[in-house]
């Protein structure tokens, strides 16, 4: 089985862009995560299955702080306090569901499925992508493409930002871009 989920899918860009990928197969199964109300419903398509829960490393709720720009276009919101951009409103965190990302993955794949993940989740990717090495379902991923904030977070450690990219590169067979350039190749 093909499969593409969008952690973080916002209006759905990259789900758009990955439908005229070189990656796209027809049938891929495909899941869009975004947490943030304001955000509102969004219809990413007949063919994507929307979870409106933030990737997180345990099922439940969570404290999410959410941007104070135009609540049309709200991005950069985050379940870090400690987000340095966004604009983020401190005061008046809004829970959010969230789901345990790593048995989201065991529970739904295999190492016969090619699973293809683009992760834009402002900071919550180290917890989510440590849980996922921490207990092997990072060996269900075939590629990744992430956008790392280390940078945006408040007195982010940086070792552990290289011990995680270390840890990912132990994985044979994992292919792991930091940005979405290679998402934006169009057939």
């Amino acid at each position: 089985m093909n499969v593409f989920i969008d952690l973080g899918a916002f209006h759905g860009l990259y789900i758009t862009r990955y439908k005229k990928s070189n990656y796209y197969v027809s049938g891929t199964k495909i899941y869009a995560f975004e947490c943030n109300p304001t955000i509102g419903r969004i219809n990413y398509g007949s063919d994507v299955v929307c979870i409106n829960k933030a990737a997180w490393i345990k099922d439940g709720t969570i404290l999410f702080y959410i941007s104070r720009k135009n609540p049309e276009f709200v991005q950069g919101s985050s379940v870090y306090k400690d987000k340095l951009t966004g604009n983020l409103n401190l005061e008046s965190p809004v829970n959010v569901p969230c789901i345990d990302f790593s048995k989201f993955l065991s529970d739904n794949f295999t190492v016969n499925d090619t699973v293809i993940v683009k992760m834009n989740i402002e900071g919550a990717e180290y917890d989510v992508l440590e849980k996922c090495v921490a207990d092997g379902t990072i060996k269900l991923i075939k590629e990744i493409f992430v956008s790392f904030h280390y940078q945006k977070i408040k007195n982010f450690d940086k070792d552990r930002h290289n011990n995680l990219i270390l840890s990912l590169k132990k994985y044979p067979g994992l292919i792991v871009n930091t940005g979405f350039g290679k998402l934006n190749a169009y057939k």
